[in-house]
């Protein structure tokens, strides 16, 4: 990737429904639920066949990306998943928790049957993928299970705000597997609020979203926190 390269594909936001939107689109929603981890390398080349495409709109849709933030492009044109430092990822979570539950406050009075419905189907299959294991399903139907509420809140102001932040964190929430892990009975945060926009409850709706993302971010600080210390001590052996 040239410098001139890089400077056509700075030039600004994506059209919509081109082909590079599309890519965009697919890889902003692999960040957004874990699909890739922080620190993964990205190859222009490889993306490119695997959207079977050429790699210029995979290279445009892949600088808007870094002009979000969401991905990095390193020395010698290394593009990557940034590492989010833990201080960084307590700010976005101090975002997040106000706005998240604001969203499910504004969606408790309007919510459609479809999508209670669509809630009830999704949680379905994200015990199932976590019973199995298979953490990386659980987590990309755990971001489409709150999307689907935030969504219903028909603020698109709001919205896109919360999607923006789910990009910046999306791949720091692998490391809250296995540890949060709720139990699956019937006080799991995502049965509670289910149940709280059936009643219509906005207060408690917004609080059971508060009290979810306050306890698995928790468990994400307390877990790296505990790596990092790991690593300080095997240096401080050499």
């Amino acid at each position: 990737m040239t410098e001139a390269t890089l400077q056509r594909t700075a030039a600004g936001p994506l059209a919509r429904d081109s082909l590079s939107a599309q890519i965009y689109d697919g890889i902003r929603s692999k960040l957004m639920t874990g699909a890739l981890e922080p620190g993964e390398r990205l190859n222009i080349r490889r993306l490119a066949d695997a959207f079977a495409t050429s790699p210029t709109p995979v290279r445009e849709a892949v600088m808007q990306l870094v002009r979000e933030g969401a991905l990095e492009l390193r020395p010698g044109h290394e593009l990557r998943v940034p590492v989010l430092s833990i201080d960084r990822y307590i700010k976005l979570r101090q975002v997040r928790a106000p706005l998240e539950r604001l969203a499910a406050e504004l969606a408790a009075p309007i919510i459609s049957a479809a999508s209670l419905q669509a809630l009830d189907d999704i949680n379905r299959d994200y015990m199932g993928a976590e019973r199995k294991k298979r953490w990386k399903d659980a987590l990309a139907l755990h971001a489409e299970f709150h999307l689907t509420i935030y969504r219903a809140s028909r603020n698109e102001f709001l919205i896109n705000t919360i999607e923006n932040l789910w990009l910046l964190s999306g791949p720091f929430l692998l490391n809250q597997y296995p540890s949060a892990i709720h139990p699956h009975d019937d006080q799991h945060p995502h049965l509670l609020v289910i149940e709280a926009l059936r009643r219509r409850d906005a207060k408690q709706a917004g609080e059971v979203i508060w009290q979810g993302l306050d306890h698995g971010s928790a468990l994400i600080v307390d877990k790296l926190k505990r790596e990092a210390d790991g690593r300080n001590e095997s240096t401080d052996r050499r």
